[in-house]
């Protein structure tokens, strides 16, 4: 018996149609036959269909570029968005925000690390340089955390309290070290425990003429120096860290300032953040987060609790309001659109205050938006814009990398 292979699927349907007619003791019934044919013509247009269009096939080779190829995909990756905005204090802003990927030891187990370098100059000649990083050593043995800031800015002053009024707005300018750095080692599956330090100077304060700031009674109005140390416990068995869709992370510390360490401040301060995770399948996440901070002690004022920047209570100017103690509670729902595009909604609600007992009066609400694109596909690294709203007409638009939380 000979037969012809043709190389369309549609034709070689006909060959063996045909083919039904020519043997003697063995015949396809040719109802079969028939849906052979519509059985391959419909596998041929689902591979058309299947076929990337010119959007995607240029996604990919801008992906490609950046990560590497099936074949030979990067171990590390440079990442670079720019930072820009336009405000009465400051002028035009201009600056860069970039991150490094990589990996200490190439298996599946280390986690992905990232540093960070953001830097931002204005049309008034302020300028901000905040490198961070985070680094899993080899098989998520160790953990290092830190943020590192020099500004040379101004921002403004409300006061102290959840109450005070707008009218108590106030411009200083200032310059600012500040490192918060924490080392911990994994002592169970999911768990770390190590140390925190955390340490600020500010100097240089100026203020604007007839300010009131200078008579302020508000501790460091002038500036001030402090640092200090403490435990560090984490639990964080998230499946993934920079989008996270199932685990929890609990983080806690409690810090002792020393005196030696600057002016002689030995307040105490305490930190929890808690976030939970829901895997609603198809990269489509219910995130949850509670913060609280607590302080005792004679403070100064930039040490205090605030609320309000670019990953919770997003909306609210950062210390527009700021006590002793803080709490905020946030969800979030990230929704993939199409491809690496999704979009986001968030809602919260958070407090400061001075005492507990009042840790419920003048609760502040917070809501908004934002879209995101995904940078690198492998670990899911998004580039985020949020626009977030809060009471009293306060709002803020936020363009960085990595999610909220």
């Amino acid at each position: 018996m000979c037969v012809r292979v043709s190389h369309s699927r549609v034709c070689m349907a006909v060959c063996f149609h045909n083919l039904i007619f020519n043997f003697q003791n063995f015949r396809i019934p040719k109802t079969t036959s028939l849906w052979l044919v519509v059985f391959l013509v419909f596998g041929q247009i689902k591979a058309q269909a299947q076929k990337k269009n010119a959007v995607e096939r240029l996604l990919d080779w801008g992906y490609n570029i950046l990560e590497g190829d099936s074949t030979k995909p990067r171990k590390s990756f440079l990442i670079m968005l720019p930072i820009w905005g336009v405000s009465p204090e400051t002028g035009w802003q201009l600056g860069l925000s970039s991150g490094y990927m990589f990996k200490l030891k190439q298996d599946s187990l280390t986690r992905p690390s990232i540093l960070r370098l953001n830097w931002q100059y204005t049309q008034l000649g302020q300028f901000s340089i905040r490198p961070f990083v985070d680094v899993f050593l080899k098989q998520n043995t160790w953990h290092v955390k830190g943020q590192f800031v020099y500004n040379n800015f101004n921002e403004y002053y409300w006061g102290i309290g959840n109450e005070v009024p707008n009218t108590n707005k106030q411009l200083y300018y200032f310059k600012q070290q500040r490192v918060n750095l924490s080392v911990r080692k994994r002592i169970w599956p999911a768990v770390y425990a190590g140390v925190q330090v955390n340490y600020e100077r500010m100097y240089n304060f100026r203020f604007p003429e007839n300010s009131p700031l200078p008579s302020s009674t508000d501790k460091g109005m002038n500036g001030f120096e402090c640092g200090g140390t403490g435990l560090s416990l984490v639990y964080d068995n998230r499946n993934k860290i920079f989008f996270t869709n199932k685990g929890y992370y609990l983080e806690g510390y409690y810090l002792f300032n020393l005196p030696f360490m600057g002016d002689g401040y030995t307040h105490r301060q305490s930190f929890l953040d808690a976030r939970y995770f829901i895997d609603l399948k198809k990269s489509n996440v219910l995130a949850f987060q509670l913060i609280n901070q607590t302080t005792t002690g004679v403070v100064p004022f930039r040490q205090l609790s605030v609320i309000g920047n670019d990953m919770y209570m997003r909306g609210y100017y950062n210390g527009r309001y700021r006590d002793r103690n803080m709490w905020v509670v946030q969800a979030e729902l990230r929704k993939t659109i199409w491809g690496p595009l999704g979009a986001v909604a968030f809602a919260g609600a958070g407090n400061v205050c001075k005492s507990l007992n009042d840790a419920f009066t003048s609760v502040k609400p917070n809501y908004g938006f934002g879209i995101r694109g995904v940078l690198l596909r492998k670990e899911h690294l998004n580039a985020r814009i949020d626009m977030g709203f809060g009471e009293k007409g306060n709002k803020g638009l936020y363009l960085t990398i990595g999610e909220a939380f």
